[in-house]
């Protein structure tokens, strides 16, 4: 029988002075002490609401002198909880990443665990569990700015086997778990990476598949020049501005909470920023709107989703229909008037992300608009070339849908034993 122990976080602290700590005053750590090399710190970035241990990048830094007057420093095995903002954000630094200390932010609380009571990632585990965030949510309702106070962190309840290899038994089905994500999302990338060199491949060198099956440009497929692209482009091609291929949509304006007739599934920026191409409805919130208000902001599999915040001019696919889902105002839906060319529009227009045109690019992707959209030039191939581009790449989005369907059934497979495992209501059996 495994004994099991129940108490607080603040009772699985290190017994030093400090174990749990809170970053520094606002003004303490501003912007006028950031350097571009030191001491990274710590912020919002860096944690998430998924079992994605620690994000080992995008820091701003200090000088060691500063970090030494700041003095809350956090180090391998440390745990860091968001004390402002994204409530429910834990994280943990372990030897896998690049720093061997760092400092919080403002907005950051630091906890050090006494290993000798509780293995660290066993408590990242039941700290970054679905109940803990609940719970920590809860405490916050009604906030206007969702803050969590020293005290609220250091009464969190925490169940754990007496035994620590028992504990490091639970964290090792968690960690093959996690690894097995962790590789479907190196596929994944893979993926996305070999269809974007297609793209290139065939619509930016114009080296597609001639009627012989030989590369168009370099098998000396004749080329003619297009003042409006001002590049030379494949005879019989044409270019045209989106608005003639596309209408467009800004997405839905709401009060969240607000009371309808019918629940909605909603695609949000968050939903965007979390993804590289494409969108699991099963990942978007649900509200209650009124149908009468919804329904013109309905969003289905053809179209193309495009963010004007956050990460502006990112754009993203549906992966698969998603029944009553909408989207919100600070996208804009973009509606091929032939679905055959949603696939070949959407990477034209993920070119445009990040570059530095006018235009026919990366300007407009920063303040992104319908009018500014509208104005785009499009190379446009002729549809028997769409086609035969369909084809492959339906193919690769294909298997990447299949990953992120495994993934969510790996997620589900960890929440579902993540209590069983962590209240004693499932053991292991010795072989």
């Amino acid at each position: 029988m495994i004994k099991m122990i129940s108490t607080t976080l603040e009772n699985i602290c290190a017994s030093q002075k400090g174990a749990i700590i809170s970053g520094p005053f606002g003004s303490n750590i501003s912007s006028k002490f950031f350097t571009d090399e030191g001491i990274p710190v710590i912020r919002g970035n860096n944690l998430s609401l998924s079992l994605e241990k620690f994000y080992d990048h995008g820091f701003v830094f200090v000088s060691e002198e500063k970090a030494n007057e700041l003095n809350c420093y956090a180090k391998i095995d440390d745990l860091i909880f968001t004390a402002a903002g994204t409530i429910g954000q834990v994280g943990i630094i372990t030897s896998d990443n690049k720093y061997e200390k760092y400092v919080i932010s403002n907005k950051q609380i630091r906890v050090t665990i006494d290993k000798r009571k509780v293995d660290p990632m066993y408590a990242y585990y039941w700290f970054s569990s679905p109940w803990i965030r609940k719970k920590l949510c809860m405490s916050n309702k009604g906030s206007t700015v969702p803050l969590l106070t020293l005290w609220e962190i250091k009464t969190l309840p925490i169940t754990y086997p007496e035994s620590l290899d028992e504990q490091r038994k639970i964290v090792e089905v968690f960690e093959a778990i996690g690894e097995k994500i962790k590789r479907n999302n190196i596929i994944n990338s893979e993926l996305e990476a070999m269809a974007r060199t297609i793209y290139d491949y065939w619509f930016l060198q114009f080296d597609f598949p001639d009627e012989n099956g030989r590369p168009y440009k370099s098998s000396g497929g004749r080329m003619v020049w297009n003042e409006a692209l001002k590049r030379e482009i494949p005879e019989g091609w044409e270019s045209i501005k989106l608005d003639m291929l596309c209408s467009f949509n800004n997405g839905i304006n709401y009060e969240k909470n607000q009371n309808g007739d019918k629940d909605y599934r909603i695609v949000n920026v968050r939903n965007i920023s979390n993804s590289s191409l494409l969108l699991d409805y099963r990942e978007f919130d649900v509200i209650n709107l009124l149908s009468t208000q919804a329904e013109r902001y309905i969003v289905d599999v053809n179209d193309i989703l495009i963010a004007r915040s956050g990460t502006p001019g990112a754009v993203r696919l549906l992966m698969s229909n998603a029944k009553d889902a909408i989207y919100c105002g600070f996208i804009i839906k973009c509606s091929p008037y032939e679905k055959q060319q949603r696939i070949y529009l959407a990477y034209t227009l993920k070119k445009l992300e990040g570059s530095n045109a006018t235009k026919t690019g990366g300007s407009i992707m920063q303040n992104v608009s319908q009018e500014t959209l509208k104005q785009v030039d499009i190379c446009l191939p002729p549809n028997y070339i769409i086609d035969k581009y369909n084809v492959v790449i339906e193919e690769l989005l294909g298997k990447m849908q299949q990953v992120i369907y495994e993934n969510q059934e790996l997620v589900s497979l960890r929440d579902f034993l993540l209590p069983l495992l962590m209240n004693g209501q499932v053991g292991f059996k010795e072989c």
